[in-house]
């Protein structure tokens, strides 16, 4: 259940499947499903090919199959975020990273280097969040999800137990 007012979603029942991939780290999927709960829309969808050279940890696409929303998360190269923003010039492109230190290092760096940084925002979570959430998440869980007001912080009930992170955000 998400209520996420900002954008206009109260208690928004949606699920969601989320699989770790071999190889995949437990905090990227983690990224992913947060990432989910921020930036939500009902057409929003996690690991679908959106027809070109890079495929995004999360998409939404207009009427026509094009890209209106895209989302990486974690480990992203600038010069794929640099082709990512050339290609789709009609799209909000959100960086998701772990922490304030990672998600500034990124962005600094990002904007020396990428030709369109203005089509880039960034998000992260307080340090050690996605630590704390990892302990709580298993297998199935029931989680509610809330997004204060003022697009600050995020609420996240794992069964019942309550986490909570400020959302650091850049643009």
């Amino acid at each position: 259940m998400l209520t996420h007012e900002p954008r206009g979603w109260y208690e928004s029942d949606a699920r969601l499947f989320l699989v770790k991939k071999s190889g995949e780290s437990l905090e990227h999927v983690l990224m992913k499903l947060l990432s989910h709960l921020l930036f939500y829309h009902p057409d929003l969808e996690v690991e679908v090919s959106a027809d070109q050279h890079y495929k995004p940890d999360l998409v939404r696409f207009d009427d026509r199959g094009e890209p209106v929303q895209w989302i990486e998360c974690g480990t992203t190269k600038i010069d794929k975020l640099d082709r990512i923003t050339r290609r789709n010039d009609r799209c909000t492109i959100q960086i998701v990273k772990p922490n304030p230190h990672v998600l500034r290092r990124y962005a600094r760096e990002a904007e020396d280097r990428i030709r369109y940084p203005e089509r880039v925002a960034y998000t992260s979570f307080r340090e050690d969040y996605l630590d704390e959430l990892a302990g709580l998440i298993e297998r199935r869980h029931e989680l509610v999800a809330v997004i204060s007001p003022e697009y600050e912080h995020l609420f996240v009930t794992v069964d019942e137990t309550t986490t909570e992170t400020p959302i650091v955000t850049l643009s």
